[in-house]
């Protein structure tokens, strides 16, 4: 009887054992993070710069919760600051279904029709809601609308939304008074763009001077 070479021997033992052994059970790693740790890691990886990998952290926190209004609202801004507008209108409605009349959803919203010149007239009317609400004298709430107002050639309620945004900026200046919504708080950069912004009315409107 003929012998098989040893290599070759080997190798039928080799799927002799194999075909004897139990098949080895695939093991699937689960995601130890939760969708806010998520958008945690996301918001810190935005600090750094890296808007990619903090894109990549909202999508991971969302197939967690796709309700997760954080994570969607983020995913707005990231598309907001890429110029891609119609990605981030898209994100914040998504975002305002599930907290309908949110404020931030809807302002940032009102930005993404603001720098698009796309759907005013709605940004609009949201955000006419979002400041007669109660919290919704807010400085840079009130500026957004007043860039509405201007945008729609309405400059007297403009001029209305801006003086108030000011006055609850100076409000704040006067160690933090409390106004009818609480504690005003103004950083100097909301300062400065709500005095833009009427620099802005005045040069399309000269007749408010």
């Amino acid at each position: 009887m003929a012998r098989l070479p040893f290599a070759a021997a080997s190798i039928l033992l080799l799927f002799l054992v194999a075909g004897c052994s139990r098949i080895p059970k695939i093991i699937v790693l689960e995601d130890p993070l939760s969708a806010a740790e998520h958008v945690d890691l996301g918001v810190a990886y935005e600090r750094k710069g890296e808007p990619d990998l903090a894109r990549r952290e909202y999508e991971k926190a969302l197939r967690k919760d796709g309700k997760f209004f954080q994570a969607r609202v983020n995913l707005g801004n990231l598309s907001l600051a890429g110029k891609d507008y119609g990605k981030a209108r898209e994100e914040y409605l998504r975002a305002l279904e599930t907290r309908p009349g949110d404020a931030e959803a809807t302002n940032n919203l009102a930005w993404a029709a603001i720098l698009s010149g796309e759907g005013i007239d709605e940004a609009l009317a949201g955000m006419e809601a979002v400041a007669a609400a109660p919290g919704g004298r807010q400085p840079t709430l009130l500026d957004t609308l007043g860039v509405l107002r201007m945008r729609s050639g309405k400059p007297g309620a403009a001029e209305e939304a801006f003086s108030l945004a000011e006055e609850l900026c100076g409000k704040s200046d006067a160690g933090s008074k409390e106004t009818a919504q609480g504690v005003a708080t103004c950083p100097d950069e909301v300062r400065r763009e709500i005095a833009l912004h009427r620099q802005e009315l005045r040069k399309r409107f000269p007749s408010l001077r």
